[in-house]
């Protein structure tokens, strides 16, 4: 095979994809899960949707309420879940921090 014929496969290929996204785009009505409303549901939908700082919130709030209902005895909970939702907190917050400095990164250059 040559090159040229593989080059132009791929261009072609590339071009039915920017044909296929556009005809996506301009069809009426938005899912649900197309959070950045560009009409195709894809990584950037699911790297918005689950980087949120409202995760963050959401977290904080379960190891708020969840602790004083088991100090109350209104749920036996046991010590290590309350560790692992700390650390689930920790995590998102680290990932939701790493992404916005890749973000500030790619603008300064």
């Amino acid at each position: 095979m040559d090159k040229p014929d593989v080059d132009d496969d791929i261009a072609e290929e590339m071009r039915m994809l920017r044909d296929l996204r556009d005809a996506l785009r301009e069809r009426e009505g938005y899912s649900l899960l197309d959070i950045n409303r560009d009409g195709v549901i894809d990584m950037d939908d699911i790297r918005d949707s689950l980087l949120r700082f409202e995760w963050i919130i959401f977290s904080g709030v379960l190891l708020v309420i969840l602790p004083a209902l088991n100090y109350l005895g209104v749920t036996d909970i046991h010590s290590d879940l309350f560790w692992s939702l700390a650390g689930l907190c920790l995590l998102i917050e680290g990932l939701i921090s790493v992404y916005q400095l890749r973000i500030l990164r790619r603008r300064i250059k």
